[in-house]
């Protein structure tokens, strides 16, 4: 509560649900996730420049194709070669006993700014599975589905199952969520009645559910793309329990650097680099979990012939 009476007030903004399950999941990270941020800078000047080949070379018909979906497939290739990466972790701090659980699907949640400025995590769920074309049409699909989605009502849903959840391990702070939640003045407002009747007759495929915001295996931020003219960089990124890992993208930036001729001269020149932060949960993994990932991207903008094939 504010003590100095002296400070003139403009507006008071109550969170809302949306505002509560990020205060939520944040803080819970700082408190309970010790982490390591680092910060990778890769030189993507070949790499991007194989992308605008790539994208100019599309049919006129097919989905179209941007650095951000290029970006998501490469970290997903970096995740097969790291496998430890793309899991989940358990852990009990007053026994020290945890475990690993090593998914087989990647889960990219991924999050996405809404028109009213709020921003929620979908998932593009089982990216290992697809080819650049169909995670563009993936993002696409979240797209229209996000139009169709009754954002509180879905956060509602969401915030519920991981309150039942943490009802189910004796968690005594959950009682006051609960009584947060359905009481008082920022108690949460549902669909109810004809309204609710008509949301719910449509599929679940027409919209996101929970079950689109909860089964996230690794999260992947572009801040890029929401300004592309920024010249600064993650420094520190919260990982989203359970979670082991978290990307944070910055925007492509030029800065002179060192590269090598094509007669295998060292030259200076301007270049593009790419500030990528790497934030991992340290209970789980080491930095040597990180290597392979970081070969294999290393390996991809120094080499980007392959994404033709993606």
């Amino acid at each position: 509560m504010l003590t100095n009476k002296n400070i003139r007030i403009k507006e008071i903004i109550p969170f809302d649900l949306q505002r509560k399950v990020v205060s939520h999941m944040t803080s819970s990270s700082w408190k309970n996730v010790p982490l390591v941020s680092y910060l990778y800078e890769p030189d993507i000047t070949d790499f991007y420049a194989e992308f605008k080949e790539v994208a100019v070379q599309r049919p006129a018909d097919a989905p179209k194709i941007t650095f951000n979906t290029l970006m998501l497939k490469t970290i997903v290739e970096g995740l097969r070669v790291a496998p430890l990466l793309n899991a989940l972790l358990e852990y009990n701090p007053r026994t020290v006993n945890g475990r690993l659980l090593v998914c087989e699907d990647i889960n990219i949640s991924l999050p996405w700014l809404l028109a009213d400025g709020r921003m929620i995590t979908p998932i593009v769920a089982r990216a290992n599975q697809m080819s650049l074309t169909e995670i563009s049409v993936a993002v696409s699909t979240m797209r229209q589905k996000i139009e169709n989605t009754n954002i509180d009502e879905m956060l509602y849903r969401s915030a519920r199952a991981d309150t039942l959840g943490e009802l189910k391990h004796l968690n005594p702070f959950m009682i006051s969520r609960v009584a947060s939640a359905f009481f008082g003045s920022q108690k949460l407002k549902r669909l109810h009645g004809a309204e609710k009747k008509s949301y719910y007759s449509s599929p679940n495929e027409s919209h996101l559910t929970e079950k689109d915001i909860m089964e996230g295996t690794v999260t992947i931020s572009n801040i890029g793309s929401l300004y592309r003219e920024q010249h600064g960089a993650f420094g520190l990124l919260e990982i989203v329990p359970p979670q082991v890992l978290a990307v944070g993208i910055g925007a492509v930036q030029e800065k002179p650097g060192v590269f090598l001729n094509s007669a295998g001269i060292a030259q200076i020149g301007v270049r593009k680099i790419l500030p990528i932060c790497l934030a991992f949960d340290h209970r789980a993994v080491d930095f040597d979990t990180l290597t392979p990932f970081l070969k294999r991207l290393d390996g991809l903008f120094a080499h980007p012939q392959e994404i033709k094939n993606w």
